[in-house]
């Protein structure tokens, strides 16, 4: 009888005992889950924190507001260079002739012409040469004109370009020296010569002008004879 009591017991509460069962089960996966979590947490040590995406950040790109500041004044400081800046060519003239100066440019006076036997202004300088010396082109141009006078002798006029030109007068051009003729620095043009009539006297001599935006200079600007 007691048997069939407890089989009777069972049966009327198995739903029960499944019950409870169940509950044990999910209350051992439970804390199972709570201690693995637990476990995993103390084994990341200082060296296994997570980083924060931003700090791989190339630090050497991450500038403080200070070092902002200071990167501007030392902008400021030192401007950028400028690309494409145009250079400025100093024009320095050669030596027309190997020779002493025995008469120099006058632009607001007179000198005199012993040729003439009267004063006179002189833009020009005029260097004492050998007759037959050679003349050089004092910078590289192109001949404009080459003319002859009875008076004055023969001149050669080279353009320079940028509104300067040079004259050439008491001379005799080299043989086949053509006016449009491009002509370079040092290049032997012509030789002295003694058909200037007005300044016969002087003995053979360059006369030498210098012609800048129109208006005769001292020669002395380009030439810088001082360093001769």
């Amino acid at each position: 009888m007691s048997n069939n009591k407890a089989v009777n017991f069972l049966r009327k509460n198995v739903y029960y005992f499944v019950f409870i069962l169940c509950l044990a089960v999910l209350s051992i996966i439970t804390v199972a889950l709570v201690v693995g979590q637990n476990g995993n947490s103390n084994q990341l040590g200082d060296d296994n924190v997570i980083e924060n995406p931003d700090d791989n950040l190339d630090a050497g790109n991450v500038q403080t507001p200070n070092q902002n500041e200071e990167n501007k004044g030392n902008e400021e400081q030192n401007p950028p260079i400028e690309e494409n800046k145009p250079t400025v060519t100093v024009v320095v003239f050669d030596m027309p002739v190997d020779g002493t100066i025995i008469k120099e440019y006058v632009g607001a006076s007179v000198v005199y012409n012993q040729t003439l036997g009267l004063y006179t202004g002189h833009k020009a300088i005029d260097f004492l040469a050998d007759e037959g010396a050679q003349v050089k082109c004092s910078y590289g141009g192109v001949v404009e004109s080459i003319t002859t006078s009875n008076l004055e002798g023969t001149s050669i006029v080279v353009n320079h370009g940028n509104n300067l030109k040079t004259v050439y007068n008491s001379v005799e051009p080299i043989e086949n020296l053509a006016e449009g003729q491009s002509v370079s620095k040092g290049e032997v043009i012509a030789t002295v010569a003694l058909n200037n009539r007005t300044e016969y006297k002087d003995g053979a001599h360059l006369h030498f002008e210098v012609i800048e935006n129109g208006v005769k200079i001292d020669p002395q600007k380009y030439l810088l004879l001082e360093e001769k």
